[in-house]
Parts: C-alpha cells; sequence; structure tokens
C-alpha cells in the first residue's frame, strides 16, 4: 500500500490559476479517506459492470467493485505538493501559499513545498519538483499535474488503490475549462478526443508514477514540452505496467494562449485556425 506520495506541480505565472489547483489537491487529498459512492468511480457506467470487452486488456479493465480495496485512510498517507516556481515574475507564489492555507483540510498530515528556479520549460520544472520530494520525503509515488488545472475529488484516491494492485503509472484525461475556451475550439477538441478507458492521450497535467520506476527511468527530462511522452516511452521501455484510464478526469485551462510554444494551449489555438492555416 501507497503510505507516501508526492505531488509535482510547475507553475510559470500562474497568479490567477494556482488558487484552484491547490484547492483541488487539497481536495484531492482529504479525497484519500472517503470509500467511493460505487464502483470506484463517478464517471463508472452500466457498461462497467460487465467486464472487459474481448480486446481489453487487464490494465483496461474497469476495477473490481467488490469493495475488496476500501478508501485509504487520509490518515494513513503523507503527501507532499512541491510547487516549482519557473521564473514567476508575479503573485503566483504568494497566491499558492493563500490558497494552500485556506483548503488543506488533512490535519497537518499533507504540507506544500514552494521551489523556486529558472528552469525555462514544464519538464525542466516539473523534474526540479519531482527532485525536491524525492529528496525530502522520499515518496513511493509522484502525481503531476499543472498550474492552470483542477484535479478531481478521487484523484489521488483511485492512484493509491491502483497502485496496490500493481499498476506503475496511470494515465489520465484532461479536457478544457468550458468556460475558457471558445465554444467552436471546445466542440472540435471534443471530436478529437476519445475519453475512455484505455485511451491514448498522454498529460502531464494528469499521471502517475510509482517513484522506484521515475527514479529508475530518469524522471521528466528538461523539455519545453512533451516531457511526459518521453518518461512515457522510458517506462515502457523499462516494463512498467501503465494504466491509461478517463476515471479521473481533469479540467485545463482553455486559454489558446499558453506557457509552452507547443503545449496544450497551442494544440488549442491550432483548432481555433481555419483548416488551411491549421495544415
Amino acid at each position: 500500500m501507497i503510505r507516501r506520495i508526492a505531488v509535482i506541480i510547475p507553475a510559470c505565472n500562474e497568479q490567477d490559476r494556482v488558487g484552484r489547483c491547490l484547492e483541488s489537491v487539497a481536495g484531492a487529498i482529504a479525497g484519500l479517506g472517503r470509500v467511493p459512492s460505487f464502483a470506484w468511480s463517478e464517471r463508472a457506467s452500466a457498461d462497467d459492470a460487465a467486464g472487459p470487452g474481448p480486446s481489453m486488456s487487464r490494465l483496461d479493465a474497469p476495477p473490481p467493485s467488490s469493495g475488496a480495496l476500501r478508501g485509504v485512510g487520509a490518515g494513513d498517507v503523507e503527501v507532499t505538493v512541491v510547487l516549482a516556481a519557473d521564473g514567476c515574475t508575479d503573485r503566483t507564489v504568494e497566491r499558492a501559499r493563500q490558497a494552500w492555507a485556506a483548503s488543506n483540510r488533512d490535519g497537518g498530515r499533507a504540507r506544500l513545498e514552494i521551489v523556486s528556479g529558472q528552469w525555462h520549460s514544464a519538464g525542466g520544472a516539473r523534474a526540479a519538483a519531482a527532485r525536491h520530494a524525492l529528496a525530502v520525503s522520499d515518496p513511493e509515488w509522484i502525481a503531476s499535474t499543472d498550474a492552470d488545472t483542477v484535479v478531481p475529488e478521487n484523484w489521488l484516491r483511485y492512484q493509491v488503490q491502483r497502485a496496490a494492485l500493481g499498476v506503475d503509472a496511470i494515465l489520465g484525461t484532461v479536457e478544457p475549462d468550458p468556460a475558457e475556451c471558445p465554444p467552436h475550439v471546445y466542440e472540435l477538441w471534443q471530436r478529437e478526443h476519445t475519453l475512455v478507458e484505455g485511451h491514448p492521450h498522454i498529460h502531464a497535467a494528469n499521471m502517475g508514477v510509482r517513484a522506484s520506476f521515475y527514479e529508475h527511468t530518469g524522471g521528466f527530462p528538461p523539455l519545453e514540452c512533451s516531457e511526459d511522452e518521453a518518461l512515457l516511452a522510458a517506462l515502457h521501455g523499462a516494463g512498467a505496467r501503465v494504466e491509461a484510464t478517463d476515471r479521473i478526469r481533469a479540467v485545463t485551462s482553455g486559454r489558446l494562449e499558453g506557457r509552452a510554444e507547443l503545449g496544450f494551449a497551442h494544440h488549442l489555438r491550432t483548432l481555433s485556425l481555419p483548416r488551411e492555416e491549421s495544415a
């Protein structure tokens, strides 16, 4: 059973969004002590009860609903949240501390650590956050999200439960915030993305990995983007058991101008262009 978790969050001038991110992470920490209401997930459907289809692997199969793995007591798990402030010139750090102080409801079993640097890349900041977490708290599991992302209440609980069944890495799904994303772009994005079990998407804003595999593979490389794809390739090469799931869907910023040149915002901006320009 996982007893020590690190949550790593890179941030570059996210004063308007980092508060919501940390509020959701605090909610996920509190959610470690809650037993799921049914079939492990709020997103479970009637199809889940029938079990995996003929083409679905064991890792893609819906988790059992027998209750064999009940909710993990929040008091049994230590969580270290590490925010890596990458060249921030705004109030990101201040807003992060304020949001954490107001939202952390775990009774002192979780703490926020903030490291500041000039990594100039999401991969570099994410790797720095992981290094700090490994040094100060020796986590068994590392969960990754972004400062402009909101994770669901079952985010950490689901990962811990799946890790107990031998899963070494989990790829969650993300969707752009419909309140921020232009409606036509949001519709196009939904058409292009199949948010189901066994999905093909890779998002560092919603993934988790067993710390031993993270260290063995070298972790996130200091890339401006696609550090998640590089880590996943290394995990597959090392024989890690990887699960792709829609049961812990996160909501990320729907802005069209982001921090990484070829990041999520770039993809949304491409969808907003006429087909000729997009190509």
